[in-house]
């Protein structure tokens, strides 16, 4: 049977540690420096609270390993089955795991900072109280994957569909979640504040009380939505889509709405100060009571108008064209209307925009 001084030999040599099968070999608490060890079988693998730096695993079964209170830095693990291994309290710094299986490992409050996961099989996989930093899951397979209570941090996790993952108290930050599956999920309360969520879906979610501050929602979906009381301060909803949505008291101030299409949308007693709603396209939109001071409707259309006691003080409506407007009780002290010479001025701009 293979023993440490057996590997610490080998790493003199400057050999890899190759096709061998370690059994019970314990490794807790040890401290594992560069190396390389490749179609190695460790399964169960005893490595708690060791502390591994430049480790190279490629082709290794470490099925069930044991890294619980391990430290890993500057580590990478390969095609490596790695599937019911436990990583609770973990940290990794600078590590890569690629085309391996994690299938129902445990990461519960583990610290991932600099690190990828990229053509992994992740189902079942739980993060949760896990904190990811500037980390990145890529082109992986995350069906029943739990990240409750987690804390993402400038991670990137593009082209995910969440529909089927655990997301209750999550707490997203400035993280990349573009083009984000979330349709008939209950995000109710959940903070995705400066998240990129470019195209993503939300068709049929509650995003009751959620904090979207400053996210860039480009062409995003809002579809069947319960956004009353989501704080969507500064963010970028440029292009967005919403249909048949409650946004009831929802905190928009400084928003970009702009070139967004919206039909049959509830705004009421929104705070949307400064926001910009130029170019949008509003079908059967509520606006009763909402706070618009600032805001700017310049070359918006659209039937249906509600802004029945709405603050529309000091706003702008260049070229704007509603139809059927409810303008009763509203406020309009300093609104600005439409100016001829501007028109003049963007007559060609704004006829290469309708082409």
């Amino acid at each position: 049977m293979i023993q440490w001084s057996d590997i610490e030999h080998l790493q003199r040599l400057g050999r890899p540690l190759h096709a061998v099968d370690l059994g019970a070999l314990d490794g807790s608490g040890r401290q594992i420096d560069n190396l390389v060890a490749s179609r190695v079988t460790w399964i169960g693998a005893g490595l708690r609270q060791s502390r591994l730096s430049g480790v190279a695993f490629v082709d290794c079964d470490l099925s069930g390993a044991d890294f619980r209170g391990a430290a890993l830095d500057s580590c990478s693990f390969t095609r490596c089955q790695l599937g019911q291994s436990r990583w609770e309290g973990a940290t990794l710094n600078q590590t890569a795991i690629t085309q391996g299986t994690l299938c129902d490992t445990a990461w519960g409050a583990s610290g991932i900072a600099l690190s990828a996961f990229t053509q992994v099989d992740m189902r079942r996989i739980d993060f949760n109280k896990a904190n990811l930093h500037r980390a990145v899951i890529a082109q992986s397979q995350l069906d029943g994957a739990v990240f409750e209570h987690a804390v993402l941090s400038q991670t990137v996790m593009p082209d995910v569909d969440f529909r089927s993952l655990r997301l209750r108290g999550l707490v997203a930050q400035a993280s990349v979640l573009r083009a984000g599956r979330f349709d008939g999920m209950d995000l109710s309360g959940l903070c995705l504040q400066r998240c990129m969520l470019e195209t993503a879906s939300f068709v049929d979610v509650d995003l009751h009380g959620a904090d979207l501050r400053e996210a860039n929602c480009r062409q995003a979906r809002f579809e069947r939505c319960n956004l009353r009381g989501a704080n969507l301060g500064n963010a970028l909803l440029l292009e967005s889509t919403w249909i048949d949505v409650d946004a009831d008291a929802a905190l928009c101030e400084g928003s970009l709405f702009q070139s967004a299409s919206m039909q049959r949308v509830s705004l009421r007693k929104a705070h949307a100060g400064g926001s910009v709603w130029d170019h949008s396209h509003l079908q059967q939109v509520e606006l009763g009571g909402a706070d618009l001071r600032y805001a700017r409707f310049d070359h918006a259309q659209g039937e249906g108008i509600g802004l029945q006691h709405a603050n529309l003080a000091h706003s702008s409506h260049h070229n704007t064209r509603f139809v059927d407007v409810d303008l009763h009780g509203a406020q309009s002290r300093r609104l600005r209307s439409t100016s001829p010479a501007r028109l003049v001025a963007e007559a060609r701009s704004l006829s290469l925009e309708m082409h």
